[in-house]
C-alpha cells in the first residue's frame, strides 16, 4: 500500500503541532495536496495529551540518556543536492521528574488515565481521567482572533467555558487565601471581597474601560504613563488595583495605560459571549485542536501518515527544499511546513545557550478543589510576581465534568518563565497545597518539566526560503500567536489565497441537479434522496467545496454517533 503512496505534493508539513495543523487544513482548504507526516503515533506534538501509562512512557523517554544519531538511510540524489539531516525532537525538553504521592503504587491505566499536553505556552497540561483519550488544556477566548478560532474548530470540538476566575490576596506576611475575582455587574454586587464604596469605584471604573476609546480627553495626561499611574489618579484603592491589574487585565502595572486599558476592554467585551467568564477550556483538553483541524485536512483530501519518521530534507545549491527523505523514501514537495523541534539544528539554535528561553511547567493530581464548591469549578487563577513569588505563575484546575480526570479528582496545570520547573513553581504548590493543612488538597502526582520556548526562537532567517518552521505553544493564555503564525506562513506560501474560508452550512448548499428531471443513464432508486449522486459513480477528487463540507459534517455527526 505503502508502494502506491503519491510522492509529489505542493505542501508537505512535518510535525502535528497547532500550528502545523492549522496550515495543512488551510492549504488544504484552497485546493492544495498536502502530505502531514509524524514519527509519533499521535496527533499534537507538544500540544499533545496522553494516559497515565502513556505520561509514564514518556517520561522514561525523555529522562533516558540519548545522543543526536546521524542518519544513515540512503536516497538517490542528483547533482547539487544534499541531505539536511533532522533533528531529535526531544531536544526542546528538560529537567523532566514524575512522582508519586501518598500512595505506594501509581494507579494502572485501566483505574484511570490521565492527560498531559506536552506544551508550554502556559499551557502544556495533565490530567487524570476514566478514558484514552482525553486531553487538557485551556485558553483565553479574545473577541476578536479567538473568534475565528471557534469558527474554526467549533465542527470538530466542543467547549466549556471557564466558571470563576480566582486571585490570591496576601493577609500579611506569608498568609494569604484565595478569592472569586468578581468578573461581571453582578459578582462586583455580590461579593463580600469588597466594600460598599470600592463596589461603585470598581462599577465606575469598569463602564469607562468599557468605552474608554470614546473618551481619549481623559486619557492625554497618561498616554506615555504606566496603567498603575492611571488607576491612581481613578482613585482606585489598593484592593481594587490587586483585582484590576492581576486577575482582570492581567497585565503587570508598568505596562503603558493604553495597553492596560485595552485588556480591560478585551476582558469586559468577552463577558457573556459564552458563560460567566471571557475564558473558554476545550473538552478533553487543548490536545483535541490540532486533531480539529487533521479532520477538516483530512475532509479536503490531505493526506496522513502517523509512525513516520523523516530523516532528512533535500535541499539543492540554490538552498532550496525540493522534499525529504523518509525511510529511504523521497518525497518531493514546493513548500515544507515543519516543527521547529524536528528542525535541521542550522535553520534553529534549539539548545544552544543554557539560558535560552523556557517555560516551566507543573503538573499535579489532586483529591479536591483548591477552593472547595457545592459545584464542579473550572478555575483559573494567576499568580502575580511579589510577595516571595518569583515569576507570574498561570494556574488552571480541572475536573472530571471536563473529560480529563475522574470525579472527584481534579488537575492541576501550572506555567511560569524559568529554566527549573520544580524550584520555579515551588511558592506556587507551597500555596495551593504544600502548607500540610486539612483543608488543602492532597497532590497524588506531580510531573515537571522544562520547554524551550520556540515562539521567542529566530525561525526564519537560518531556513531555504521555503521551508517554514512552526513553534510550539507560548506563555500567554490565548492562541493569538499560534493563529497568527499560521496565517503569517499561509500567506508566505500562498498570497494570492483567501486563509480557511468558511465552509458552507449545509442547508446553504444547492446541488446544480436539485429538482432536475432524471436523465438517461442517471442511476437513481425510490430511495434516493433528491439532489444524491450514486455513490459508485462520484470521482471525491471532482467534488466541490460545497460537497466536501457537506461530507465533513456528516463524518463529525457519525463520529459523533459512534463516540456516544
Amino acid at each position: 500500500m505503502e508502494a502506491e503512496l503519491p510522492t509529489e505534493y505542493d505542501v508537505i508539513v512535518v510535525g502535528t503541532g497547532l500550528v502545523e495543523c492549522i496550515v495543512a487544513a488551510a492549504s488544504a482548504r484552497v485546493g492544495k495536496k498536502v502530505l502531514h507526516i509524524d514519527k509519533n503515533d499521535y496527533y499534537g506534538g507538544q500540544w499533545a495529551s496522553f494516559t497515565l501509562r502513556n505520561i509514564e512512557q514518556w517520561v522514561e523517554e525523555h529522562t533516558a540518556s540519548h545522543q543526536e544519531t546521524k542518519n544513515t538511510e540512503e536516497c538517490a540524489l542528483e547533482e547539487g543536492e544534499k541531505l539536511a539531516p533532522t533533528s531529535d525532537p526531544r531536544r526542546v525538553y528538560s529537567k523532566v521528574k514524575l512522582s508519586w504521592h501518598a500512595h505506594d503504587e501509581a494507579p494502572t491505566a485501566s483505574e484511570e488515565s490521565a492527560t498531559k499536553d506536552d506544551s508550554g505556552e502556559g499551557s502544556s497540561e495533565e490530567t487524570t481521567t476514566p478514558k484514552a483519550e482525553t486531553k487538557d488544556e485551556a485558553k483565553e477566548i479574545k473577541t476578536w482572533s479567538q473568534e475565528e478560532m471557534m469558527q474554526l474548530s467549533r465542527k470538530y470540538a466542543e467547549f466549556k467555558c471557564i466558571t470563576r476566575v480566582l486571585t490570591w490576596l496576601v493577609n500579611g506576611g506569608d498568609e494569604g487565601s484565595l478569592l472569586v475575582v468578581p468578573c461581571s455587574r453582578s459578582d462586583v454586587f455580590t461579593t463580600s471581597s469588597v466594600s460598599l464604596v470600592e463596589k461603585r469605584l470598581l462599577m465606575k471604573f469598569l463602564e469607562f474601560c468599557h468605552s474608554y476609546d470614546q473618551q481619549p480627553e481623559q486619557l492625554e495626561e497618561y498616554a506615555d504613563k504606566p496603567f498603575v499611574d492611571f488607576l491612581k489618579s481613578r482613585k482606585l484603592t489598593d484592593n481594587i488595583t490587586h483585582f484590576v491589574t492581576d486577575s482582570i487585565a492581567m497585565v503587570v502595572g508598568d505596562v503603558p495605560c493604553k495597553e492596560g486599558l485595552e485588556r480591560m476592554k478585551l476582558f469586559l467585551t468577552s463577558l457573556g459571549r459564552y458563560g460567566t467568564t471571557p475564558f473558554l477550556f476545550s473538552m478533553y483538553g487543548c490536545g483535541e485542536l490540532p486533531q480539529a483541524f487533521c479532520r477538516l485536512c483530512a475532509v479536503f483530501e490531505g493526506t496522513y501518515i502517523l509512525r513516520r519518521p523523516v530523516s532528512s530534507l533535500i535541499i539543492n545549491s540554490g538552498n532550496t527544499c525540493l522534499g525529504l527523505v523518509s525511510e529511504g523514501q523521497r518525497f518531493k514537495c514546493s513548500h515544507l511546513v515543519i516543527d521547529a523541534a524536528y528542525a535541521p539544528q542550522e535553520y534553529a539554535a534549539i539548545g544552544s545557550s543554557p539560558k535560552q528561553p523556557s517555560l516551566s511547567r507543573g503538573i499535579f493530581i489532586i483529591d479536591r478543589s483548591i477552593l472547595p464548591n457545592e459545584k464542579e469549578q473550572l478555575t483559573l487563577l494567576r499568580l502575580p510576581a511579589k510577595d516571595g513569588n518569583p515569576q507570574i505563575v498561570t494556574i488552571l484546575e480541572v475536573g472530571g465534568g471536563s473529560g480529563v480526570c475522574p470525579k472527584d479528582l481534579y488537575c492541576v496545570h501550572m506555567t511560569c518563565q524559568g529554566y527549573d520547573a520544580e524550584e520555579d513553581l515551588k511558592i506556587a504548590v507551597q500555596r495551593l497545597f504544600g502548607c500540610g493543612a486539612t483543608s488543602q488538597p492532597t497532590v497524588l502526582m506531580s510531573l515537571y518539566f522544562n520547554l524551550v520556548d520556540l515562539s521567542a526562537c529566530d525561525l526564519v532567517s537560518g531556513a531555504p526560503t521555503n521551508v517554514y518552521l512552526c513553534s510550539g505553544p507560548d506563555t500567554e493564555l490565548d492562541y493569538d500567536f499560534a493563529i497568527d503564525q499560521a496565517k503569517n506562513v499561509f500567506t508566505r506560501m500562498f498570497p494570492e489565497e483567501e486563509f480557511l474560508p468558511r465552509a458552507p452550512d449545509p442547508d446553504e448548499i444547492v446541488f446544480d441537479n436539485a429538482g432536475a428531471e432524471p436523465k438517461d443513464g442517471d442511476n437513481f432508486d425510490s430511495n434516493t434522496k433528491m439532489g444524491e449522486k450514486d455513490e459508485a459513480t462520484v470521482n471525491p477528487e471532482n467534488r466541490t467545496d460545497e460537497e466536501k463540507a457537506l461530507a465533513a459534517d456528516e463524518v463529525l455527526s457519525s463520529t459523533k454517533e459512534g463516540s456516544s
